[in-house]
């Protein structure tokens, strides 16, 4: 069998659902490859089960020694596929109904098994989601409107630093060159963004909790216009003096911001996917590096939200147009040809019914997950090679990764990633103006690309990047030791 056909599914459920924003795929992943690790662990005696917010069932010991005892190789060897469908399948029916898929979907052959006490073990690893209900609750977010209307793509008109909620489009109606217009008086064509995820921070990572121990990097972050602020977004907006093809390309291939795609957490595992087929890693390799993901995905997440609580600070968006109103800027844009514009006409680099996320700078989860994310993979793979002009890979449904590439193909060279000419979702037909292909040697390529992409796309400063790579960095050690010192975890490469 092979795991990664769970995950895709796995994916695809969450995409359905909507449930593709960073927080809350970050609990659902952490809490199902937690899941897929407990369902391994009942066959392999050296392997200490995970029991974060759950209490090992009486007879758990009892069972998993019976079977190594009773059972051949062979059959465990079955039963415990039987087992890892079971457990997916009723991880999704928790969440979502019952899937459509059934065992030989999966290429897994039913065996008999003893369906009491295959109850327990399911309701005991299932519990893990159940448990963690008050975390999935916190990575909502209330609809109340606190801005008023209109405010178009920029929200209230402040001067300060703060983050404030910005009124954004849906596309329902389209004004000028067929962009995406506000009519106040027609709430179907805006939306409100809200704080995504404001007390997530409050959850209690795997190795991580913010509340009572995270890296002080205050004093290297910008809090007023006078104090810095002013400098970065001059770097910004020099950056948007020439943003080229290259540059929007990286952008929009790491943006993760349609409906139909995965934001970092997800697109990192299907990285770490591709190169498990690439090592030909084995199945129980497979979810022991998806528990180390999903460990350090989760951390991620809650020390990224504990900075954008703390700091609350407004995004590029916010601080170039209130800011610098009435100067004069050159930048892209989707309107004046010449690229030069008022600083309160300035929009990031991103579809018009995004326009900017709807929680505050500092930190950049792209950064933060994507480093977490690529450190963990290095250290798990060795810092193995991703493009090296010949590996080729199996990418079910590479769409999950970015709407831009070619969705027709199912093999790919690992790292390796083209774009035809024209494809572009923010500027359909013009970008890129030649085909163009991005590839990346090494999973640090892939991150800092990642980081640099909320740059590019006027997401973030170059400073919000750099302290979320420490930040990062800082969330990579503590992961890595929690599963080094508890698990006994080592690379297997």
């Amino acid at each position: 069998m092979n795991i990664s056909d769970f995950v895709w599914v796995f994916f695809q459920q969450v995409i359905k659902n909507n449930d593709n924003n960073p927080t809350k795929l970050s609990v659902l992943m952490y809490a199902y490859f937690q899941m897929l690790y407990n369902f391994i662990t009942f066959f392999n005696l050296e392997l200490k089960p995970s029991l974060d917010r759950v209490d090992v069932f009486p007879s758990y010991e009892e069972s998993r020694k019976c079977i190594h005892t009773h059972y051949s190789e062979k059959k465990r060897r079955k039963l415990r596929e039987n087992f890892l469908f079971i457990g997916h399948t009723s991880f999704l029916s928790k969440l979502y109904g019952p899937p459509i898929n059934s065992l030989r979907d999966f290429g897994i052959r039913p065996v008999n098994i003893q369906t009491s006490f295959l109850q327990k073990l399911v309701d005991w690893s299932i519990s893990h989601i159940t448990r963690k209900k008050e975390e999935l609750i916190r990575s909502g977010f209330s609809t109340k409107n606190s801005t008023g209307l209109p405010a178009d793509y920029t929200g209230s008109r402040d001067t300060s630093t703060n983050w404030i909620q910005l009124v954004t489009p849906t596309g329902v109606e389209r004004g000028l060159n067929s962009l995406p217009k506000i009519n106040p008086d027609l709430p179907s064509t805006y939306r409100i963004q809200n704080f995504l995820g404001k007390e997530f921070y409050q959850n209690v990572g795997f190795a991580v909790n913010p509340e009572k121990e995270i890296i002080d990097l205050s004093s290297k972050i910008s809090t007023s216009w006078e104090n810095g602020l002013d400098r970065e977004m001059e770097k910004l907006l020099g950056v948007y003096k020439n943003l080229d093809d290259t540059k929007k390309v990286i952008a929009e291939f790491f943006a993760g911001s349609s409906k139909g795609t995965l934001p970092p957490p997800g697109f990192f595992i299907c990285i770490a996917l591709q190169l498990a087929q690439k090592y030909k890693q084995n199945l129980e390799d497979d979810i022991k590096m998806l528990f180390v993901l999903g460990c350090g995905i989760f951390d991620a997440a809650v020390s990224a939200w504990y900075y954008k609580a703390k700091f609350n600070q407004a995004r590029p968006i916010s601080l170039i147009r209130n800011n610098l109103t009435n100067q004069k800027i050159n930048s892209w844009t989707p309107i004046t040809p010449t690229g030069e514009i008022l600083g309160r006409e300035w929009l990031p680099y991103q579809e018009f019914t995004f326009v900017t996320p709807p929680f505050p700078d500092v930190a950049s989860g792209h950064t933060v997950f994507s480093r977490v994310a690529g450190k963990l993979l290095d250290w798990w793979f060795r810092k193995p090679l991703l493009y090296d002009g010949f590996s080729c890979v199996t990418i079910p449904n590479v769409g999950l990764m970015c709407p831009l590439l070619n969705s027709a193909d199912k093999l790919y060279c690992l790292g390796e990633y083209f774009f035809e000419k024209g494809s572009s979702l923010i500027e359909p037909g013009k970008t890129p103006k030649e085909r163009m292909v991005l590839r990346f040697q090494t999973l640090e390529e892939l991150y800092l690309a990642a980081g640099l992409s909320r740059v590019y796309g006027g997401i973030h400063s170059f400073q919000t990047n750099q302290v979320s790579a420490e930040l990062a960095d800082w969330v990579y050690e503590k992961t890595k030791r929690n599963l080094q010192i508890q698990f006994h975890f080592n690379p297997p490469h």
